[in-house]
């Protein structure tokens, strides 16, 4: 009887490991996952959420977890900028994800003199709509950007007329370019661009991103004594609506307006700023999920390390590693399971998960 259970246990045990040779774990995939990735181990990462920000904490669709979780495994020590405490000497990068609440005078003054010495900041800067009216473009932070950086966030929003339309390709373009992922019946807000500058570092290898409700941005790259690059576009077809919370309360229609909308595209989405003399450098996103668990880091199958944009995980650590100075690397993902359409709320076929959370 004794021999029959010994024989049981070492062909359960056979199996076992047979199964675990076949299937790379979490632990595996994570590993190779980090092979050939920057490292910004003793670097400090500081995220602003005292305005209403995306939180680096938020495990849900709204939260940055994932792109905080990406940070975490090349090394970074992620922390929270306490407003109501001496700016933090150990910073090396500043995160301000999205807004909702404007920044205080003070807090701009402070915000201001940390970046105009050797400063880096990555803004995530949300269209002014339901009542928002942080980063305004006109005040506060902005109006210092524009005057004496040349780069700032319209308000506006980037829309194309249409009529809800499931995921398609753009008019005039070719499946596999542009595309269009959702919106309302009479506006297109959530689309896929290829029109990159794939001149600059941070889009060098980077062919598709991807937009959910996005600002355009107004950039001067005219010659000045330092650079500003706009890196990502959208589609011609596109124009910034100025009246969209009026469209959202049903007092306004989609329609373009010369004079009073931002004129008709490309319109620059995401943009870089330096400075050598000061060591200043700035990366402005026109859109808060664009890096978002449930916007441009959404996966499939859930919860795992399989982005369905991948290229926006790639833009996001080249952004960081840019603005941080470290050489940027090729990021390999995991192809991402099928899903009906590439929209925001993925419907992923029956398949092996491939890996750990990315969360």
């Amino acid at each position: 009887m004794r021999q029959k259970i010994l024989l049981a246990m070492a062909v359960l045990l056979t199996i076992a490991l047979m199964f675990v040779s076949s299937w790379p774990g979490e632990v595996a995939q994570a590993d190779n996952l980090l092979q050939g990735m920057p490292s910004l181990a003793g670097l400090n990462i500081y995220f602003t959420e005292a305005g209403g920000e995306a939180s680096r904490f938020d495990r849900s669709y709204e939260g940055l977890s994932r792109f905080a979780g990406l940070l975490r495994k090349l090394g970074a020590s992620l922390h929270t900028l306490e407003w109501r405490e001496r700016f933090p000497e150990d910073a090396d990068l500043l995160i301000i994800a999205g807004p909702t609440a404007s920044l205080s005078p003070d807090e701009v003054a402070r915000l201001w003199a940390y970046v105009n010495n050797n400063g880096r900041l990555l803004v995530l800067a949300d269209p002014l709509i339901d009542g928002s009216r942080a980063l305004n473009s006109t005040g506060g932070l902005f109006r210092l950007m524009w005057g004496d950086m040349g780069i700032r966030a319209l308000n506006d929003v980037v829309v194309l007329e249409g009529s809800g339309i499931p995921a398609r390709p753009l008019d005039g373009e070719e499946d596999g370019g542009d595309q269009i992922l959702g919106g309302t019946d009479d506006a297109i807000t959530d689309f896929v661009t290829t029109t990159i500058n794939t001149e600059h570092p941070i889009t060098r290898d980077i062919e598709s991103l991807a937009f959910f409700v996005a600002r355009s941005l107004e950039v001067d790259a005219s010659i000045q004594a330092f650079t500003v690059t706009p890196l990502v576009f959208s589609n011609s077809s596109f124009y910034g609506e100025t009246v969209y919370d009026d469209y959202l309360d049903g007092e306004a229609v989609i329609a373009y307006n010369i004079g009073d909308d931002t004129t008709r595209g490309p319109l620059a989405l995401a943009a870089a700023f330096e400075n050598p003399v000061s060591g200043t450098r700035v990366v402005l996103v026109g859109d808060r999920e664009f890096a978002t668990n449930g916007g441009g880091l959404n996966t499939s199958p859930p919860n795992s390390a399989s982005f369905i944009y991948p290229d926006n995980a790639r833009f996001l650590l080249n952004a960081v590693t840019w603005l941080l100075d470290v050489e940027p690397a090729s990021v390999p993902f995991p192809t991402p399971a099928a899903t009906a359409t590439p929209t925001l709320t993925p419907s992923p076929t029956p398949t092996e998960a491939e890996g750990e959370t990315s969360q």
